[in-house]
């Protein structure tokens, strides 16, 4: 027994789940309407490139949000009944629990994503849009990537707590303070800033690089740098894409691994 049998069994239960359902059916409902309301909202020229820059906008809360809901109960569920230490005491390990459920919910993510992003770039391009494959390909790429990193801090919510309402209420609130918060302080200290009189309405490079290591202001930064081509990404070099792109990479793997290194020790 391995992760692989870990993803596969839990692959098959989440699937089922009345609610697992409805998360996905909602991401693939907004990437469908954001495909085809691009092409009748914006100005032309309409490409599967430049859509991408616009279907940022729908992502960068949705997809957090789900990726939270679909990791949060991954290991504490089974904590709290009990039979995880049942599983424990099959040749199964805790890294095989931990690899095997990331596995199972990113992938339950990741084929919603690509296969509803299929969907919508070719609204975009039928009937008068222009299909810029390997740019596109890349946004579908990075899009399960980031669907990836919320999976994976839904997860680690999962592994650092002992209750499932804790799990929930950890992962709600990390989403609220780096999503729905996140802007609004954001905003707030700009203005602020400009009404002392220390900046003439945009916040400086350093602090603009505090401020953006938020994932969803890193997925923004690549696509408008990697992806779009009508897009440029300004300032100095730490705000460049290719800086943009390790930090989306730390949080990858990151909080996930950090959070699996405190449950490795754990008593359960």
């Amino acid at each position: 027994m391995s992760w692989q049998f870990i993803a596969r069994q839990d692959w098959s239960d989440t699937a089922d789940q009345r609610s697992t359902k409805t998360l996905l059916a909602l991401v693939s409902f907004v990437v469908l309407l954001s495909g085809y309301v691009y092409p009748v909202l914006t100005e032309g020229p309409h490409t599967t490139a430049t859509f991408s820059s616009y279907a940022v906008g729908w992502l960068t809360t949705l997809v957090p949000l789900v990726g939270v809901l679909l990791g949060y109960g991954a290991v504490v569920s089974e904590r709290e009944s009990g039979s995880l230490l049942l599983s424990l005491s099959l040749p199964i390990s805790r890294e095989d629990v931990v690899v095997g459920k990331y596995v199972s919910r990113t992938g339950l993510l990741a084929a919603t994503i690509a296969g509803s992003m299929t969907l919508a770039g070719s609204l975009v391009v039928y009937p008068f849009g222009t299909l810029d494959l390997l740019p596109f390909l890349g946004f579908v790429v990075l899009t399960v990537l980031f669907g990836a990193v919320w999976t994976g801090i839904g997860i680690a919510v999962s592994l650092l707590v002992s209750t499932k309402r804790r799990a929930l209420v950890l992962g709600v609130t990390v989403f609220f303070l780096l999503v729905i918060v996140w802007d609004t302080v954001v905003g707030a200290l700009g203005l602020a800033l400009e009404a002392l009189g220390f900046t003439d309405g945009e916040l400086p490079d350093p602090l603009q690089f505090v401020v953006g290591l938020e994932p969803g202001r890193l997925f923004r930064r690549i696509t408008e740098g990697f992806i779009d081509p009508s897009a440029t990404v300004d300032g100095a070099w730490y705000l460049s894409e290719w800086i943009a792109l390790a930090l989306f990479a730390a949080w990858l793997v990151g909080p996930l691994g950090l959070a699996y290194l405190r449950f490795s020790g754990v008593d359960l």
